[in-house]
């Protein structure tokens, strides 16, 4: 044996291997997150922090908004600012309140030869298509949304 190696003992060779597994499953695996744009990823963050931080907020703009219908004397703009505001201010009614929509709440988008339903051609044109809604991310908290979802710029980044 050479004067210059140690010998090696069970103890020391089992703390080198505590070592290597701990540093292989020590680094947390993150989730995958779904990556939207940038321009998404912004706006639904700045509702969010709107909501959460912020929250008499929306209430505000909408009074800048009313006072600013008045001052223009515009009937169409105070009508829409008092709409607005009354919408925020009334407890009963959530004010982004998503409509109702489904094949069976609108007559005649089936495209059904029922009795008194209007013939509708499924082949035909895309007027009677409804769009995409606009997928809604502030009943999330702002922990919840970052684990989520990432920007495209984030995810770029390793």
């Amino acid at each position: 044996m050479n004067d210059k190696e140690t010998p090696r003992t069970p103890s020391k060779e089992l703390i080198r291997s505590n070592d290597s597994e701990t540093s292989l499953t020590s680094s947390p695996l993150k989730p995958k997150q779904e990556i939207l744009d940038e321009d998404t990823y912004t706006e639904a963050l700045s509702e969010i922090i709107k909501k959460d931080f912020f929250p008499s907020l929306l209430t505000l703009e909408a009074q800048h908004d009313y006072v600013d219908a008045w001052n223009s004397n515009n009937p169409d703009l105070i009508r829409d600012a008092t709409r607005k505001l009354n919408e925020l201010t009334t407890p009963s009614r959530k004010p982004n309140a998503p409509t109702p929509r489904g094949p069976g709440l609108t007559p005649g988008l089936t495209g059904s030869q029922g009795g008194w339903d209007t013939p509708v051609s499924t082949t035909g044109s895309n007027v009677f298509k409804v769009p995409a809604p606009k997928i809604s991310y502030t009943n999330l908290s702002l922990d919840a949304f970052q684990a989520k979802y990432t920007s495209e710029d984030n995810a770029s980044y390793p």
